[in-house]
């Protein structure tokens, strides 16, 4: 018998640390409304290691979401806005660049921060 990591794990943790947000789905469903959501928001250290094994230090921005909770899945080129929660400043708005589930039930968001064009 399986474990259902979805229901037994990621849910009480969702309802722990996930705040609110707001997603635009411009590719996963295109002329749909924005509608609001949760996610777990972080920024995660990414070193990358040059030919020459000179380091370089990024970082990568990403946004975990329990997939039970969505009839489509956010997906690439979509946008998402980070809201305030609590005492957690709001983050703006993103544009979801990357997609991976965990094949239990969790979709990771890579993230990039969105700055209108100019005009």
């Amino acid at each position: 018998m399986g474990v259902n990591y979805a229901t037994l794990i990621y849910a009480p943790a969702f309802d722990m640390f996930a705040g609110p947000v707001t997603f635009i789905p411009l590719s996963s469903q295109p002329g749909a409304p924005a509608y609001d959501g949760r996610g777990i928001f972080d920024t995660r250290m990414l070193n990358i290691v040059g030919e020459d094994g000179a380091i370089f230090g990024d970082q990568e921005t990403i946004l975990d979401i329990l997939e039970i909770e969505f009839g489509v899945l956010p997906q690439q080129n979509d946008h998402v806005i980070i809201e305030a929660d609590g005492d957690k400043p709001a983050q703006g708005e993103f544009e979801i660049i990357n997609a991976s589930t965990n094949g239990g039930g969790e979709t990771t968001l890579v993230l990039r921060k969105w700055l209108a064009p100019l005009p």
